[in-house]
């Protein structure tokens, strides 16, 4: 148990534990209400459905990832994407021109649900090489089933590293995956790009990234935090 805690805070500064002990305290009290329970069976009831392991939690001491880049990262938890069609109605999605990215995508889940729509590509960008591997593993199960709409892809890289698409419009799926220094150059990847971007938010901790350059609109889609650059604005 103490070297569980002791890799968890390993390369943390002090200000960085008082976030994390935070973040897991607001966690953990999300967790036990009964939307949460609710919310939980949900998930169980896709696994159930398709035979895909997308539920289950997974801490970052559990995995073998660089602790540079784990310092930064969240634990992997599963998105519900019950949403999405409302997300992608108002968003006016045209899907034949338009890549889904899940940035920090663990295990899949959220790409797995977005593949189900006509996207042009759906991708995952996950650091974790296990995550990847049941990502990968998910892929395979519900394709087998007919499942899969989209061509779907995951990367195994850091986040702060990957170049978007440059030639599709982009609709990307940020979980609260990573921290702000993570999210930074992630962001300013996305706000150097021309083509319509929209971003669809969950538990947006590192909002102040995309509003510090003045570029992006914000909105609200079944009160969840979507933004959009200018050309997505003029959609």
């Amino acid at each position: 148990m103490l070297s569980s805690i002791t890799q968890r805070l390993r390369g943390r500064s002090a200000g960085e534990i008082v976030r994390l002990i935070g973040h897991n305290i607001v966690y953990h009290a999300r967790a036990m209400t009964p939307q949460a329970r609710q919310r939980d069976r949900s998930f169980q009831a896709f696994d159930e459905q398709w035979g895909t392991d997308t539920f289950a939690m997974r801490e970052l001491h559990t995995l073998s990832v660089d602790p540079a880049l784990a310092a930064h990262a969240r634990r992997y938890q599963a998105s519900n994407g019950a949403n999405m069609p409302v997300w992608f109605a108002d968003l006016k999605v045209d899907f034949a021109r338009t890549a889904f990215i899940d940035y920090g995508c663990g295990k899949g889940r959220a790409v797995l649900e977005a593949a189900r729509f006509p996207f042009a590509r759906a991708i995952g960008v996950e650091f974790a090489p296990e995550l990847v591997d049941i990502a990968l593993s998910n892929r395979e199960i519900m394709a087998s089933k007919g499942a899969l709409v989209a061509p779907t892809q995951f990367l195994c890289m850091d986040a702060a590293r990957y170049q978007p698409p440059a030639d599709l419009d982009l609709v990307c799926f940020f979980y609260d995956p990573f921290d702000d220094s993570v999210m930074a150059p992630v962001v300013d990847r996305l706000t150097a790009l021309t083509q319509p971007v929209s971003v669809i938010y969950l538990e947006p901790h590192c909002i102040g990234q995309f509003r510090r350059s003045g570029h992006w609109a914000e909105g609200q889609s079944v009160d969840n935090l979507v933004l959009r650059n200018p050309a997505a604005q003029a959609l």
